[in-house]
């Protein structure tokens, strides 16, 4: 028989299997020296300054150094073995201190803590009976090797696995049976065979977003629209989205707009509401689908489509006496990137955005959008929406026109449609939006009225343009016919102005470079015949793209 300060190995040494939670390593311990969980735990206790209060969370290297006595393993593989193997990445366990049990209230404060009890995969049990330490974590919802959602709690007793308040190991060892203690004497625990439990099919987006948490603890950092984050921003902000995506669905009026999980998280007979941001739901199923929502924001290639995704959950949000911004910051913790993409969801632009990704494209299609708007258009239905330059307003507006095709997913891509630097539809969006002076609604239905007038292929005549600007007879014939005594060197500025005034082309992309005062005197010379004996020259150009024949 063991002596209570016996320093030396139990007879029979068990070796700790990869990922095993250190609880259920110890009830392996006891089985395989006919010990009982109780004795076992008395002899980690009997050593000087023990303490076993945080066991799972953060063990003491006392305890850690008194079980690795007792079992020949690793202080540090038994360290591992603990929740404390997340510090830093999934969890935050900055102050707490083990013998001091009100430091928990330090931790638990920041939300999103593991408590009591942990969530399975009943197949994995069977296949190996291992307790992973992840499945301990608030954001491991689904187990990926066998791709199904993890269950939280026991159909036997209704309590979370594994919820023993007295001591950390279970009576019945290392058996696949429940084990939790039913209020009946130390005798009675539920015995619900866990391996013959069924656990739902996962969807194949949280298995995704499942992946790129695993990413985010083993290489410490994963990429988002911000950039690439450190595993602890990025944990945080994920959890601090997930838990303002359940309270924006719990506010909603018009729920049966969004994804069908949203409509089981409101529970009209709580009058308490729910601290989301505190403790998450505890359905894993219920909280892997927030989850992978709020990671589909933060994965977006740009802060832009990003902003758009999490805009379209601000639309839920009604008038609030705080406002929008003093709502959200109240139902939440803000981390910079959660503040960065609160605040671009929150500007006019990304609700103009947002409305024209809602509504039917306004032409046909984008090549019969120019990449500036004519000026009369600009002139005839968007005078006074804007305070910024018209030849502004009318780029802003072609990339708006773009931005409702539903392939166009940014400001950067319906730049790219109209064959603009992705840089410049985002400066312009930044730009206008800040001197948009109408409401997002009455832009979009200007909008729709100059789409009406947009007939032309503009892709066809900006290609035409840049074949006349390959070749040179075609000017030789117009200034001999139109424009005697015109010098050669004016090609240049009769292409710019064919790109700028017919195909309506923007500076940027104009196919020659010309003097910028040299061309402003030859356009205002340029008579009335004259211009349209000079656009007619792209209507005689020979070339054709491939889509406009």
């Amino acid at each position: 028989m063991l002596a209570d300060n016996a320093d030396t190995y139990l007879p029979t040494l068990v070796d700790l299997a990869p990922g095993e939670a250190l609880d259920a390593y110890l009830e392996r311990v006891a089985d395989a020296n006919y010990l009982t969980t109780a004795r076992l735990m008395e002899l980690v206790r009997a050593g000087h300054d023990t303490t076993t209060a945080y066991l799972m969370l953060a063990p003491t290297p006392v305890t850690l150094e008194r079980i690795a006595r007792l079992t020949g393993a690793d202080t540090a593989a038994l360290q591992n073995a603990t929740l404390a193997a997340f510090d830093g990445t999934s969890l935050d366990l900055r102050g707490l201190d083990p013998a001091r049990q009100t430091s928990f209230r330090t931790i638990s404060a920041r939300g999103w803590i593991p408590g009591h009890g942990t969530q399975i995969c009943p197949a994995c049990l069977a296949d190996d009976g291992v307790w992973r330490t992840t499945w301990r974590l608030p954001t491991t919802t689904v187990c990926r090797t066998h791709g199904t959602y993890l269950l939280a709690t026991c159909p036997g007793c209704q309590r979370p696995f594994r919820d023993q308040r007295h001591s950390p190991l279970r009576i019945v060892g290392s058996q696949t049976l429940c084990g939790n203690p039913l209020g009946q004497g130390p005798r009675k625990q539920c015995r619900v065979d866990l391996t013959t439990l069924a656990a739902e099919p996962a969807d194949d987006a949280c298995l995704q977003r499942q992946a790129r948490q695993d990413t985010a603890d083993a290489a410490g950092a994963v990429a988002t629209f911000a950039g690439q984050l450190a595993a602890p921003e990025f944990t945080t902000t994920l959890r601090s989205l997930t838990a303002l995506l359940l309270h924006l669905a719990a506010a909603s009026r018009t729920p049966v707009n969004l994804p069908s999980w949203a409509r089981d998280v409101a529970d009209a007979g709580t009058p308490r509401v729910r601290r989301w941001s505190i403790r998450p739901p505890q359905d894993s199923v219920l909280r892997s689908r927030p989850l992978t929502a709020a990671d589909h924001i933060l994965a977006s290639e740009d802060l832009d489509t990003a902003a758009t995704r999490f805009g379209s959950w601000l639309e839920h949000l009604h008038d609030v006496p705080e406002g929008r911004l003093g709502w959200l910051a109240d139902h939440t913790r803000m981390t910079p990137t959660l503040t960065r993409l609160v605040m671009a969801a929150h500007a006019p632009r990304r609700r103009l955005s947002h409305l024209l990704d809602q509504q039917p494209p306004l032409t046909a299609s984008t090549r019969q959008i120019p990449q500036v708007l004519p000026q009369h258009l600009v002139r005839d239905h968007l005078g006074g929406l804007f305070d910024s330059r018209p030849a502004t307003i009318g780029l802003f507006a072609s990339l708006c026109l773009a931005k409702t095709h539903p392939h166009v997913h940014s400001w950067a891509d319906a730049a790219r449609e109209l064959r603009l630097p992705p840089e410049l539809g985002e400066r312009t969006a930044r730009a206008c939006s800040a001197s948009m002076t109408a409401s997002p609604a009455d832009v979009a239905a200007a909008l729709a009225r100059a789409a009406r007038r947009l007939e032309i292929d503009y892709r066809a005549m900006e290609d035409r343009v840049q074949h006349l600007a390959r070749t040179k007879r075609w000017f030789r014939r117009w200034s001999r016919h139109n424009c005697r005594g015109t010098r050669p060197g004016s090609r240049a500025y009769a292409l710019r102005w064919l790109w700028l005034e017919v195909a309506h082309g923007h500076p940027a992309t104009v196919a020659v470079a010309a003097n910028p005062r040299s061309y402003r005197k030859f356009a205002r010379l340029l008579t009335e015949e004259q211009a349209t004996t000079l656009a007619g020259a792209i209507a005689t150009s020979p070339h054709t793209t491939q889509e406009s024949r």
